[in-house]
């Protein structure tokens, strides 16, 4: 039952870590130019209207520019909101076998356990966050390459 749900999931996880590795790829040279817009302008401003004044202007260009973003986020999810529940529609579930979550005893264990692990894992997790990341990029490289030499195998060679 759980099986196809966790199969769907990680497929859409994987589509969604692939995507944003490519969003932020593509976005680091731009932030790096806004950096660099960002000192240039501040000089500017504290030439022009001395420290104060000019910390001030560039204080509320970064507000306005932070508004914009909010709203152009906001707006992109309302738009791509509809067209997710139209594409939500069921599949044929895979029938693989039995997953080990379906067994009583498994997810009587995990649901008494889960009220005492989640909030430890949740702390330490916050305090390591760049070891977490680091290690589940790790993962994700990991299991790309092991798929993709499982596939590599099982073709045919070519003459």
């Amino acid at each position: 039952m759980f099986a196809s749900l966790f199969k769907r999931a990680e497929a859409s996880v994987d589509s969604a870590l692939g995507e944003l590795g490519n969003r932020v790829l593509i976005a680091i040279p731009f932030i790096v130019a806004i950096g660099f817009a960002a000192a240039s302008f501040s000089s500017f401003a504290n030439r022009t209207y001395g420290p104060e004044i000019g910390n001030l202007i560039v204080a509320a260009a970064f507000v306005l520019l932070g508004f914009v973003v909010a709203v152009i986020v906001k707006r992109k999810r309302s738009t791509a909101s509809p067209s997710m529940e139209e594409e939500a529609v069921p599949e044929e579930p895979l029938h693989t076998g039995p997953s080990f979550l379906e067994d009583d005893k498994v997810m009587s264990i995990v649901s008494a356990a889960a009220p005492i692990v989640l909030p430890a894992m949740l702390r330490t997790a916050t305090k390591n966050w760049p070891l977490i990341l680091a290690a589940a990029a790790g993962l994700y490289v990991f299991s790309r390459s092991d798929n993709a030499g499982s596939a590599a195998q099982s073709s045919p060679p070519q003459v």
